[in-house]
C-alpha cells in the first residue's frame, strides 16, 4: 500500500511540474506579444471629435489611411483641405482635437478663439524645421511628420483623458 501511495504521489508531482512548465512558457509568449502589440489593435476609451486639416504635402492615399485608422480606433474624424471649409467647420462644430501642419496653426488658432470649448491642437512639424523649440513651447502636443499612428493615438488619448471626457 505504501508503495502504491509513493507511486501515486510521484506521478502526481510529475504531472503537476510538467503542467506548470507549459503554463509558464505560454504566459511568457503572451507577455512578449502584448508588449509589442500594445496599440496595434487600439480601441480608445475616450472617443474624440477630430478635425484633420490636411494640406497639400500629403497624398490622398495617406490622408485616407490616417483617417481610416483613427476611425478604427473609435474616433469620429472630419478631413478638410480647404481654408474656407475649415473656417465654416470651426464656426459650426465643436472639435475635441485638431491635427494639422504646424504651418497652419496660426490660421487655426485665430479661428478657434471664438469656440466655446477650445480643442487640443496637435501640430505636425517637418523634421527639418528650424523653429521646433519655439513651436514646442507654444504647442506641447507637437509631433514631427515622421510620427507613427501610435504616437497620435497616445496623444489623443492623453488629451481626452485630461479633458475628463
Amino acid at each position: 500500500m505504501k508503495t502504491l501511495t509513493k507511486i501515486a504521489t510521484l506521478l502526481f508531482t510529475l504531472v503537476l511540474s510538467t503542467a506548470t512548465t507549459a503554463a509558464h512558457a505560454c504566459g511568457e509568449v503572451m507577455y512578449r506579444m502584448g508588449g509589442a502589440l500594445r496599440y496595434h489593435a487600439f480601441i480608445t476609451r475616450h472617443p474624440a471629435e477630430i478635425l484633420l486639416y490636411a494640406g497639400t504635402h500629403h497624398s490622398d492615399a495617406e490622408r485616407k489611411q490616417f483617417h481610416d485608422n483613427l476611425e478604427k480606433a473609435g474616433h469620429k474624424v472630419t478631413v478638410l483641405t480647404d481654408p474656407d471649409a475649415l473656417s465654416q467647420a470651426l464656426a459650426t462644430h465643436s472639435y475635441d482635437v485638431i491635427i494639422a501642419s504646424a504651418d497652419d496653426m496660426d490660421l487655426i488658432s485665430a479661428q478657434i478663439t471664438k469656440a466655446s470649448r477650445e480643442p487640443t491642437l496637435i501640430p505636425v512639424l517637418r523634421r527639418d524645421a528650424s523653429d521646433e523649440s519655439e513651436m514646442r513651447a507654444r504647442f506641447p502636443q507637437l509631433v514631427t511628420d515622421d510620427a507613427n499612428l501610435n504616437q497620435f493615438l497616445k496623444l489623443i488619448e492623453r488629451s481626452m483623458k485630461a479633458r475628463g471626457t
